[in-house]
């Protein structure tokens, strides 16, 4: 994959430019799941790069699996999930340089609503090899959360990457 390639799709998967794929068919029945918090479940999974030197990102699906519908802002993805990374040690994985530039309070302008029916989902994908520094020596336990309604947090399934 050629570098411009990867620098399109990490431009493309923070929601920085817009391109015209064909619509993706997500199956939910492969996808392990966090606990219920208020009609709400998340779940994260690594996705697979075809390049051994691509850095790690993640598919985070927020899904309401209550019965009514549900709206709610969220500023940005990138802002609107947290991560929870751990070494084999137990240590946090620091935030990378870009990171703590990209996350800075300044840049949490953006402002996306979303609405979810019974039984929808919204997927983001997030770089989290590019916001944290991760060796590819050592497995890390990376959990999500989010808090789509004031005093709601949603925690994901534990994955290693």
């Amino acid at each position: 994959m050629s570098a411009f390639r990867r620098f399109f799709d990490f431009m493309a998967g923070m929601g920085l430019i817009v391109r015209d794929d064909p619509k993706k068919v997500v199956d939910l029945t492969v996808r392990e799941w966090g606990p219920e918090v208020d009609g709400f479940v998340l779940s994260i999974r690594e996705i697979p790069h075809e390049d051994p030197d691509a850095q790690a990102a993640v598919s985070l699906i927020l899904r309401n699996v209550g019965g009514t519908p549900r709206s709610f802002v969220v500023p940005g993805w990138v802002f609107f999930y947290s991560f929870e990374i751990l070494g084999a040690d137990g240590t946090p994985a620091a935030v990378s340089s870009f990171g703590r530039e990209l996350l800075k309070p300044a840049r949490q302008t953006e402002r996306i609503e979303v609405a979810l029916g019974p039984g929808e989902f919204t997927e983001a994908q997030i770089p989290i090899g590019s916001l944290f520094s991760l060796s590819g020596r050592e497995k890390y336990r990376v959990v999500a959360s989010c808090a789509p309604f004031e005093g709601i947090s949603v925690r994901s399934n534990l994955i290693l990457i």
